[in-house]
C-alpha cells in the first residue's frame, strides 16, 4: 500500500489530522469574525464631532480633561482664518469663556388664595377679549379663600437650602409674624360715579420680612407676601461663532440660528435697544406680538418684557452709559443648582404659641429658571390654594421675571487643576484636584430695589471651596445689557456630542462629577455632585448663556482684535472611518502646528473615567478642612482607537495561537503514543531486511500525508482571511506536527528486549484492591502512561492560558468607553474560540486514552471472570485516570501559570486555577467516555 492508503488505514492518524484541520478552520473563522467585529466597533465609534483640537498651549498627557474653554485665550482671529483656509479644513469652530455674571433671583413671594369672584369693575375690561383666552363673566367660579373671615395671626419661616449632592446646608432662615384675613370688595363714591377697590380686613397688620423684601398685599386672586431674596447665582458665558458652531453640531445647533441674525458690533447700543423696547408700549403692541414677542431684526424677542424692566432699572441706577452695548444671548433652559426655597406656615396666638401647623411649602429652581430672564415669577402657594389668575386669559410673555440687571465681571474661573497619581492595571489614571481659595456666597445686595440699604446681618455668608483659578482679562467695560434671543437645552447638545466618542464642546456641555468613594476610601453609592452657587467649585453646570465674539468684546471691553480664542475645534474634510481619514487628519494637524499652535488629534479618541481625589472640600466651624473623597469624571483618552485595536487584536491572535498550537501539541502526544503500537510492524520489516532509515521513511511518509493536508488547509485559510497572523499560526501548527512526526519515528528504533519478569520480586505491587491494580497497570506501561499524562497536562495548561486571556480582555482593552464597547464585541467570539480549544484538547486526550482500550478491556474481562463486580471494575478505570491526572496535575498547573505569567500576568493566578480544574474535570470525563 502507498502512503495515502496506509494513512487512511491507520484511522488514528486520519482522525487526529482531521480534528486538527477542523480546529484550524473553526478557530480561524471565529478569530476572523472577532477581528471584524472589533474593527467595525472601533470604526463606528472613533470619530466625534471634530478631529483636531487647537489651543495656544495644550496640556501634557494622553488623558485630556473636558474643560477646553478655560479663559486663557492665546489664539487670534487671524490664526483662525488661516486655519479655515487650509485645504484639509471642513469646519473650524472657535470658543471662548467671556465672563462671570452674578444675578439675584426675582423676589420670591407666597400666594395665599383669596379669590374674590367676578367683578365688572375690576375684571370687566380684561375679560372683553375672549380670543385671548379670558373666561366669560358668567363662567367665573364663586369666591373662595384659604384665609378666615376674621384676621388670624401667622408666623412665616422662610429658608433656603442648597445641596452639593452629598450634603445640605441651610443658607438662611428668616421669620416674620403678622395677621392676615380675607379681603373684601369695597365700593366708594367718587366724583363722576363709584369705584371698586380691594380692602384688607381692618385689623390685618400684614406680614413684612426684613428688607429688601416687601410686605403683603391683596389682589383679585391672592394675598401675596413678599419673601426674603434667594441667594445670588453666578453663571458663566461663552462666545462662539454661530455659523461655525451650527456647522459643527448639525441640526442640534439650530438653537443658535437667532444669534446669526444679531446686528453687527457697531449697531448694538444698549440705549437704542432699550428705547425700542419702551416704544412698544408707546406705539402699541398686538396680541400676537405679546404672545410670540416683537420682531427685532428678524428675531422674535420672546423675553422682551423682563429685558425692558432690566433696562429701566439699570437706567435708574445709572449703570448704563453711552458706551453700553446690548449683548445677544442664547440662555440655558433650567439649572442644575440644587437650591430649595421653603416656607413654613404656622397659626399662632398672641403669646406666640402655635395653634395650628398650616404646612410647609417648597419650590426648587429646577427647569423653570432661565438666566437673565425668567419664565415666571418665583411663587410658592399657600396649602390648599388654587390659582385662578388664568381666568383673565393669556398675558403672553409680559412677566417681569428678573427685574434687576446682571453684574458682569471681567475676571472668571479657569478650568480646575490636577496633579497626576498612579495608573491602574488597565491604564486608568488617578488624579488629585488642587484646591484654591475659599469663596464667600450667600450675600444680600447692598441696596434694595428702592435704593435703600440692606441689613447684611440678617444672613450669614457661606464659604465654598474654589478649585478654579481666578483669571482676569480685558478692561472694565461699560455695563452691558443682556438681550435674550432664545434658549438651549444642554442635555440635547450633550446627546448630539455622542457617547463613546464624545468630545468636549466647551462650556455649554458640562461633564458631571460622580462621588464613588468617601474620604476614607470606602465605596459609596454613586452620587452626582451638584454645581456651586459661586460657579468656582469643582462641579459646574452648563454656561448660563452663549453669545458671539462681538458680545465678548462688549463684555470684556476690547476695542481691537485680541487673542481671545481659547480653543478651535477643527473637523477635517476627510470622510470615512478613523483609519481611512488618519493620514489626512495628521497632515491637517501638522499644518496647524506649523502656525505655532498646539494641535491635538482627537479623532480616534474616546471618553474615559478619571478617578479624582478631592482634598479640602469642606471645613467645620473650627476651620478644620475635610476631604470629599474620590469622584469620577469622563475625560478624553487620546489614541484610544489605536490602543484598543492593537491590544485586542493581539489578544485575538494569541487566543488563536494558543488554541491551535495546544491542539497540535496534543496531536503530537497522541501520535507518539499511537506509534508505539506499531513496533510489531517495524520488527517484521526489520526481519525482512529493512534498515532503520527505511523504516523511519516508511512511517514519515504517512505523516507526510497529514502534513500536506495541514499545509493545504493553512494556505487556504491564510488566503481566505488574508491575514499574516493566520499564516504564521498555521505554519507553527505545521512545524509542531512535523516535530511530533519525527519524534514518533524515533520510537521505532530497534531495541533488544529480554523477558526478565521475575517470579518472586519484592518490587512487584501486590494486587489487593482496585487502586493497587490500577497502580500496577500504569507502572507496567510507563511510556503510555507518561504520554497520556503529558497530553492531559498540556490540555490543562492550554485551558489555563485560554481562561487567563479571556479574563484579561477587559484589562488589555483599557479603561475608555471604546475599550468596553470593543471588549464586549469580541467577548462572545473569544469565548467561542476558547471553548473550541478546550473541546479539541479534550477530544484529543480522550483519543490518546483509547489507544490501550483493547488491552484494558482484556484485563478487565479477566478481572470480571475472577469475580470482580462492576463497581470494582469502575473503580479500576477511575483510579487509573486519577493516577494519570495526579501525574498531569503539576504539569497542567505549572504550565497554566507559566502561560498566564507570559501572556496575561494579571490573570496568572486564575490560569493556574483553571488548569487545576481542567485536569480534575478530565478524570471523571475520561472514566465515563473511555470504557
Amino acid at each position: 500500500m502507498n502512503a495515502v492508503q496506509r494513512f487512511i488505514r491507520s484511522k488514528v492518524l486520519l482522525l487526529t489530522a482531521a480534528i486538527l484541520i477542523a480546529a484550524m478552520c473553526l478557530s480561524v473563522l471565529v478569530q476572523s469574525q472577532s477581528q471584524a467585529a472589533l474593527n467595525r466597533t472601533v470604526d463606528e465609534n472613533s470619530r466625534g464631532l471634530y478631529d483636531v483640537l487647537v489651543q495656544a498651549k495644550a496640556p501634557s498627557g494622553s488623558l485630556m480633561q473636558p474643560e477646553i474653554a478655560n479663559g486663557t485665550g492665546g489664539i487670534s482671529f487671524e490664526q483662525l482664518e488661516a486655519i479655515r483656509k487650509l485645504s484639509g479644513t471642513s469646519v473650524a469652530a472657535p470658543i471662548s469663556l467671556v465672563s462671570r455674571v452674578t444675578q439675584n433671583l426675582e423676589s420670591p413671594r407666597l400666594d395665599a388664595m383669596d379669590y374674590l369672584g367676578y367683578n365688572a369693575g375690576l375684571a370687566g375690561t380684561a375679560t372683553a377679549d375672549q380670543a385671548a383666552g379670558a373666561t366669560a363673566p358668567d363662567q367665573w367660579p364663586a369666591a373662595e379663600s384659604v384665609l378666615g373671615d376674621e384676621s388670624r395671626k401667622y408666623r412665616l419661616t422662610a429658608s433656603a437650602v442648597s445641596s452639593d449632592g452629598v450634603s445640605e446646608q441651610t443658607l438662611f432662615k428668616s421669620t416674620a409674624e403678622g395677621t392676615l384675613g380675607k379681603a373684601r370688595l369695597v365700593e366708594e363714591q367718587a366724583a363722576g360715579g363709584s369705584s371698586i377697590r380691594i380692602a384688607a380686613p381692618a385689623d390685618e397688620t400684614g406680614i413684612k420680612f426684613p428688607a429688601p423684601a416687601g410686605g403683603s398685599e391683596h389682589n383679585l386672586f391672592n394675598l401675596s407676601v413678599s419673601l426674603p431674596m434667594a441667594p445670588e447665582i453666578t453663571e458663566s458665558v461663552v462666545a462662539v461663532d454661530p455659523a461655525a458652531e451650527r456647522a459643527l453640531l448639525g441640526s442640534a445647533g439650530d438653537f443658535l440660528s437667532p444669534l446669526e441674525k444679531a446686528p453687527p458690533g457697531d449697531a448694538r447700543g444698549a440705549g437704542a435697544v432699550g428705547r425700542y423696547l419702551e416704544g412698544l408700549f408707546t406705539n402699541g403692541i398686538s396680541l400676537d406680538e405679546l404672545e410670540e414677542g416683537p420682531d427685532f431684526l428678524g428675531v422674535k424677542l420672546k423675553y422682551w418684557a423682563p429685558l425692558m424692566t432690566q433696562y429701566q432699572q439699570a437706567k435708574r441706577n445709572g449703570q448704563l452709559t453711552d458706551d453700553s452695548q446690548a449683548i445677544p444671548l442664547i440662555v440655558r433652559s433650567g439649572t442644575s443648582i440644587d437650591l430649595k426655597y421653603n416656607v413654613k406656615i404656622e397659626e399662632i396666638d398672641d403669646a406666640g404659641k402655635v395653634v395650628k401647623d398650616v404646612g410647609t411649602v417648597s419650590r426648587s429652581l429646577d427647569k423653570d429658571y432661565l438666566p437673565f430672564v425668567s419664565k415666571e415669577p418665583f411663587v410658592l402657594s399657600w396649602p390648599g390654594s388654587t390659582d385662578h389668575s388664568s381666568l383673565l386669559g393669556s398675558t403672553g410673555n409680559f412677566n417681569q421675571g428678573l427685574y434687576n440687571p446682571a453684574t458682569w465681571s471681567t475676571d472668571f474661573a479657569a478650568a480646575p487643576k490636577y496633579t497626576d497619581g498612579e495608573a491602574a492595571a488597565n491604564g486608568a489614571e488617578e488624579k488629585t484636584a488642587v484646591p484654591g481659595e475659599w469663596v464667600t456666597v450667600n450675600r444680600l445686595p447692598e441696596k434694595g430695589a428702592n435704593g435703600a440699604p440692606v441689613d447684611q446681618t440678617q444672613r450669614e455668608p457661606v464659604d465654598e471651596r474654589s478649585y478654579r483659578e481666578n483669571l482676569e482679562t480685558g478692561e472694565q467695560a461699560a455695563a452691558p445689557l443682556a438681550m435674550v434671543y432664545g434658549t438651549f437645552d444642554p442635555s440635547a447638545v450633550a446627546a448630539a456630542a455622542g457617547d463613546v466618542n464624545k468630545l468636549p464642546l466647551g462650556g455649554y456641555d458640562p461633564t458631571p462629577f460622580t462621588l464613588v468613594k468617601d474620604a476614607a476610601g470606602n465605596e459609596v453609592p454613586a452620587t452626582e455632585l451638584e454645581p456651586s452657587l459661586s460657579a468656582t467649585g469643582l462641579a459646574s453646570q452648563s454656561a448660563g448663556a452663549i453669545t458671539d465674539y462681538y458680545g465678548l468684546a462688549a463684555a470684556r471691553g476690547y476695542t481691537e482684535n485680541a487673542s481671545v480664542i481659547d480653543a478651535v475645534r477643527v473637523r477635517a474634510k476627510a470622510p470615512g472611518s478613523w483609519k481611512e481619514a488618519q493620514p489626512d487628519v495628521e497632515q491637517l494637524a501638522g499644518d496647524i502646528r506649523a502656525m505655532g499652535l498646539e494641535a491635538t488629534i482627537v479623532a480616534g479618541s474616546a471618553r474615559e473615567d478619571a478617578s479624582i481625589f478631592v482634598p479640602g472640600y469642606s471645613k467645620d466651624d473650627a476651620g478644620k478642612e475635610s476631604a470629599l473623597g474620590t469622584v469620577q469624571q469622563s475625560w478624553v483618552r487620546q489614541n484610544a482607537a489605536e490602543a484598543v485595536t492593537g491590544s485586542l487584536s493581539g489578544t485575538n491572535i494569541t487566543l488563536l495561537f494558543l488554541t491551535l498550537c495546544g491542539a497540535a501539541l496534543l496531536t503530537g502526544a497522541s501520535t507518539v503514543s499511537y506509534i508505539r503500537k506499531r513496533r510489531s510492524e517495524a520488527g517484521t520489516l526489520r526481519a525482512m531486511g529493512w534498515t532503520q532509515g527505511r523504516i523511519r521513511r516508511w512511517v514519515l511518509e504517512e505523516f507526510g500525508v497529514g502534513a500536506v493536508l495541514l499545509a493545504v488547509a493553512g494556505i487556504v485559510l491564510s488566503l481566505a482571511s488574508w491575514s499574516l497572523s493566520t499564516a504564521l499560526v498555521s505554519a507553527s501548527v505545521l512545524v509542531l506536527y512535523a516535530a511530533a512526526a519525527f519524534f514518533a519515528a524515533q520510537q521505532l528504533r530497534h531495541r533488544d528486549e529480554i523477558d526478565q519478569e521475575p517470579q518472586h520480586d519484592e518490587r512487584l505491587i501486590p494486587v489487593d484492591s482496585p487502586l493497587t491494580f490500577a497502580n500496577r497497570q500504569l507502572s507496567t506501561n510507563k511510556f503510555n502512561t507518561l504520554s497520556l499524562a503529558v497530553a492531559v497536562g498540556v490540555f490543562g495548561a492550554a485551558v489555563g492560558g485560554l481562561i487567563a486571556l479571556l479574563i484579561d480582555i477587559p484589562r488589555a482593552a483599557g479603561a475608555s468607553a471604546l475599550s468596553g464597547l470593543a471588549a464586549a464585541s469580541v467577548a462572545l467570539p473569544s469565548i467561542l474560540l476558547a471553548l473550541a480549544g478546550v473541546a479539541v484538547g479534550l477530544v484529543l486526550t480522550l483519543v490518546t486514552g483509547r489507544f490501550e482500550l483493547n488491552a484494558k478491556r482484556q484485563y478487565l474481562g479477566i478481572l470480571e471472570a475472577m469475580g470482580w463486580n462492576p463497581d470494582m471494575l469502575r473503580q479500576v478505570r477511575l483510579f487509573e485516570n486519577a493516577l494519570v491526572g495526579t501525574v498531569a496535575l503539576p504539569l497542567g498547573v505549572l504550565g497554566a501559570l507559566g502561560i498566564g505569567l507570559l501572556l496575561a500576568p494579571y490573570a496568572a493566578l486564575w490560569a493556574g486555577v483553571a488548569g487545576l480544574v481542567a485536569v480534575l474535570c478530565w478524570i471523571p470525563i475520561a472514566t465515563k467516555v473511555v470504557q
